[in-house]
């Protein structure tokens, strides 16, 4: 279990990332332990994600009944949190950098909550009327620039690669994140 002083860490170092401070990784535990730490923010985004889900839920879009349905959401989520940190294995080994991977991935993972969460709270008062579908497109857009921007960031300081590298790194999350939904919607 991650410890209150880890949490308050690797939510104040997120908010120096957002503000393009690199003194945000000195708050991150750049390890192995940290690694599995930082998933914590897929914690504190899955109930989000899952009343999301649950309220999206209908049968005649889908030919599961709800019990499917619902493993399939699991699945889906915790492939959404996995993928890209397993090609990054292989990525940072690639470009030479195989012992910052920490130095990414830990930042990465805790970058999502302050990214994603507002965007989770978007979609679910879309879902009960309160926003449009065109407000939340234009809200994903902006964390979607978000991410862009900011994925390049860590990735650069946390790799030590320039700038186009980085970039590439985050095509390669886009890309995988896309391919796993449209995936997952085949089922």
């Amino acid at each position: 279990m991650i410890s209150v002083p880890q949490l308050a860490n690797g939510l104040y170092g997120s908010w120096l990332v957002l503000k393009f401070d690199i003194r945000g990784w000195e708050h991150f535990e750049t390890t192995l332990r940290g690694f599995w730490a930082s998933f914590t923010a897929a914690l504190l985004l899955a109930p989000f994600h899952f009343a999301h889900a649950i309220v999206d839920f209908d049968t005649e879009r889908t030919s599961l009944t709800f019990a499917p349905y619902l493993i399939v959401e699991i699945l889906s989520y915790i492939l959404s949190w996995t993928i890209f940190p397993f090609a990054m294995l292989y990525a940072s080994e690639f470009l030479g950098q195989a012992p910052r991977y920490f130095k990414h991935m830990v930042p990465y993972n805790w970058l999502r909550l302050p990214i994603e969460g507002p965007l989770y709270i978007a979609l679910l008062l879309s879902d009960f009327g309160l926003i449009t579908l065109e407000g939340v497109a234009f809200l994903n857009l902006l964390g979607l620039t978000a991410l862009i921007i900011y994925g390049a960031f860590i990735a650069g300081v946390g790799l030590k690669i320039n700038t186009g590298t980085a970039v590439g790194l985050v095509v390669l999350d886009f890309t995988l994140s896309l391919t796993t939904a449209l995936l997952i919607d085949r089922i």
